[in-house]
């Protein structure tokens, strides 16, 4: 599968796009997918960091110059124009992912020449989408705030549970010292406000405290901020980091922006002073303020280096506070948003095909595997040579229909149809995912992709049940959302097609 990734990192918009798109090419690229990323060569690009990380780029030139406005809109049909010339007689792609404040649906529309589906990745539901799927990681995401603005088929993924968060964000929550006493700073990869400066004056004079200020390579003050740093002891610059992640994990309290880094610190319950870099950032800092997930200062040009000192000494000493605010924000953030993406991006090439006997090693161990077995019917385990008999016996029958869910890196799970003696217009479906798939809501892809096989191997089919252990909330969840209508631990929902 091939992948086409626009977006754009500058000193006037920040690398905050550009470094949520790389974790999502990451995923790709393990999934055996090749992405390309097309970026605009303003001042402070990322086009170098995207190369380093192994990914191959096409250079757009420049265009206007928008610094006073990250939100202006592009002349698209310039940018599209420019795009067509750098690709030249590349391949089609399978997917477009766009990630870009200034474009928008005619953009979409003209980017499907070469791009058989198209990905938004929005954070302002501002302006018209023409797109497949449409992700909006923010709290503060809903439908009634794109409505209008999208085609009807296209599917949305909302909130904070598909925060695109690197693998290093899945982690236990880091335990809070009594008071604080190491700070992290980080505004982000550019932090053209220079919100680090008044943090540094917040922060001076505090000698009980050991200060991590991160500032990203393309920050146009790297050399001023390192003079402030060299007289202060317990004071450390970095310019670039490879492990964020472990950085927050060994504090006690960050003061950042409301951007992208709010998910990190979020999924890893880091107590956080937010302060509001922009217009975009401010309703979502606010909405995670209100969930008690962070302390909100407000906007940057309202908080001064008093306000941000007195705040800070507060939360130093006030634990309780500070467990309130990681506990609070990892129920908002769990990490595992990139996988719950890939899965969407993955599911239109889904492929079910008809279990063999070479499939009995793989099926064996997916039933055996310990929360497959918590979920099932039947908790024991089972045998090999029993599996094998099982095997053998479905396989034969001509009512029962075995069937194993692929994408492009592998298998993702099993489901079952077994048409009912006493009524052969009904069949009871069975699914589990295999090991590594839970939670990316592949469950959803797989019963929608059953659905379709199945009015295909037996059209007189009506009706598919499903019976569900009455503690699995997971799978009681599963078929309520795919529109079982439940009776007790029975679910029954009629066949979309002829029959209804």
């Amino acid at each position: 599968m091939r992948v086409l990734i626009r977006v754009d990192a500058s000193l006037r918009i920040g690398y905050g796009h550009v470094m949520r798109c790389l974790t999502l090419a990451d995923a790709l690229r393990e999934a055996g997918c090749e992405v390309l990323f097309a970026c605009r060569a303003e001042p402070g690009n990322a086009l170098q960091l995207i190369a380093d990380r192994g990914f191959a780029t096409c250079t757009l030139s420049a265009g206007p110059d928008l610094r006073a406005n990250q939100e202006a809109p592009l002349p698209w049909e310039e940018d599209i124009a420019a795009l067509w010339a750098a690709l030249a007689d590349a391949a089609p792609f399978t997917w477009c992912i766009v990630d870009h404040y200034g474009l928008g649906a005619g953009w979409e529309r003209a980017v499907r020449a070469r791009a058989q589906r198209v990905m938004v990745i929005d954070d302002l539901a501002n302006r018209d989408h023409d797109a497949d799927l449409l992700l909006d990681q923010n709290l503060t995401a809903s439908m009634a705030a794109y409505a209008g603005r999208l085609p009807a088929h296209c599917r949305t993924l909302l909130g904070p549970r598909f925060a695109l968060l690197r693998a290093a964000f899945l982690a236990p929550p880091i335990d809070l010292a009594a008071e604080a006493r190491r700070v992290v700073v980080s505004f982000g990869g550019v932090d053209a406000g220079g919100e680090t400066f008044k943090a540094m004056d917040a922060l001076q004079g505090l000698p009980s405290l050991d200060v991590d200020f991160v500032a990203g390579a393309a920050n146009p003050a790297l050399e001023a901020l390192a003079a402030r740093c060299a007289g202060q002891p317990n004071w450390r610059l970095h310019r670039h980091l490879d492990d964020f992640a472990g950085l927050l994990r060994s504090t006690d309290l960050c003061i950042g922006a409301g951007g992208a880094t709010s998910w990190e610190r979020a999924a890893l319950g880091i107590p956080t002073l937010c302060i509001a870099l922009a217009d975009n950032q401010r309703s979502n800092a606010e909405a995670l303020a209100e969930a008690g997930a962070h302390l909100y200062l407000g906007d940057s040009t309202r908080v001064d280096a008093a306000d941000l000192r007195a705040a800070v000494q507060v939360l130093a000493r006030n634990l309780g506070l500070r467990r309130s605010l990681a506990a609070r924000s990892r129920a908002l953030v769990d990490g595992a948003g990139v996988a719950r993406v890939l899965a969407a991006l993955l599911a239109p090439a889904l492929n079910l095909r008809p279990a063999t006997r070479e499939d009995a090693q793989l099926l064996f161990e997916g039933r055996n595997a310990e929360p497959v077995r918590q979920a099932s019917l039947s908790r024991e385990p089972v045998s090999w040579e029993g599996h094998l008999r099982w095997l053998e016996g479905v396989l034969a029958s001509p009512q029962r229909w075995l069937l194993v869910g692929e994408v492009a890196d592998g298998a993702v799970g099993v489901l079952r149809y077994d048409r009912q003696e006493q009524d052969p217009a009904v069949a009871e479906v069975s699914i589990y995912l295999l090991p590594g798939r839970a939670g990316a809501g592949w469950g959803r892809h797989l019963l929608a992709a059953g659905d379709a096989a199945l009015r295909r191997h037996w059209p007189d089919i009506g009706i598919v049940e499903a019976r569900v252990r009455p503690d699995n909330a997971a799978s009681l969840a599963l078929f309520a959302h795919a529109g079982y209508q439940q009776e007790h631990c029975l679910f029954r929902r009629p066949l979309p097609g002829e029959h209804q």
